[in-house]
């Protein structure tokens, strides 16, 4: 499976509906969703890698609506506290996808060890891990900045 399909399938399978939140993880992943799933409620981290998951964390604590985190394996390896700290929360309003492709697309394919990583025991009932084909990606850049991102988010999430 490539990655493309894997967060169609996410949405898809997943009933993520209007009022729901969405949160990416830096890199490739936010690209793509941006590209596919495009909507105000999604907040793209970018140049945070190893802080989705935290984050999404923090969101779901204070917000009555669900929380989907679409993260890379990389990103998850460089924080696995935070997927820890999800199930011991147990949070029944977030959800962590985890998309494994065995390597850092946006900085070369360089290989993780996530092969040495049951990220699944880590995060419990609240993680699920999609397997994918290695690839770069082709998804163009999001062309908003950092600011305009939080902004649109914020202002999405108000009501």
């Amino acid at each position: 499976m490539k990655r493309k399909q894997a967060i169609n399938d996410i949405f898809m399978y997943s009933d993520i509906d209007e009022s729901d939140i969405v949160v990416t993880s830096p890199g490739m992943i936010s690209r793509e969703v941006f590209q596919q799933k495009d909507r105000p409620r999604n907040f793209y981290v970018m140049g945070s890698m190893g802080a989705t998951i935290s984050i999404g964390i923090g969101i779901a604590l204070n917000t009555k609506y669900k929380v989907f985190v679409i993260v890379g394996e990389g990103d998850v390896l460089m924080d696995l506290g935070s997927l820890a700290l999800a199930k011991n929360l147990c949070l029944d309003n977030l959800f962590i996808h985890i998309i494994d492709n065995k390597c850092y697309s946006s900085t070369g394919s360089q290989p993780t060890v996530s092969n040495s990583v049951n990220f699944k025991e880590i995060g419990g009932w609240s993680a699920t891990v999609h397997n994918i084909s290695p690839e770069k990606g082709d998804a163009p850049r999001i062309p908003f900045t950092p600011i305009e991102i939080k902004t649109r988010f914020m202002n999405a999430i108000k009501n």
